[in-house]
């Protein structure tokens, strides 16, 4: 498919398109198709953010970190079943956070990544997260 035209954010003909992606839209374009009988609009989105690795570290050492990273973790007093779980996966309970603290790879895994409250980790300091979690 050739590109016949790009459209950036903010120009007319892409602001229909910035009412419904918002910041994430990058750019519109309009492509011929291989057949030439159609033209198709197509929208370039940002689905992903993040830090760019310091030079000389792999990005597979900042994912290895990312895991291995203490999180905090939002469960309710009478949510009996979901404190069994996390205490099961090893958490620990941090009285100053009020929160359960568990590494991010765990937390994930367990399907609770809609729990995480990111920073409250680093406020929980009566736990010691330098220990095995």
């Amino acid at each position: 498919m050739q590109v016949i035209k790009t459209i950036r954010p903010g120009q007319p003909g892409a602001r229909r398109f910035e009412h419904r992606f918002g910041k994430r839209l990058c750019a519109v374009r309009y492509r011929e198709s291989t057949c030439g009988e159609k033209i198709l609009t197509t929208v370039e989105l940002v689905i992903d953010e993040r830090a760019k690795p310091a030079p000389g570290v792999s990005l597979a050492a900042v994912q290895a970190h990312d895991r291995a990273e203490p999180v905090a973790l939002s469960v309710g007093r009478e949510e009996l079943a979901m404190r069994r779980l996390v205490k099961q996966a090893g958490a620990r309970w941090s009285a100053r956070g009020k929160a359960w603290i568990l590494k991010r790879e765990m937390a994930v895994t367990l399907g609770l990544s809609h729990r995480i409250v990111e920073g409250l980790a680093d406020e929980c300091t009566d736990i010691d997260t330098s220990v095995e979690l």
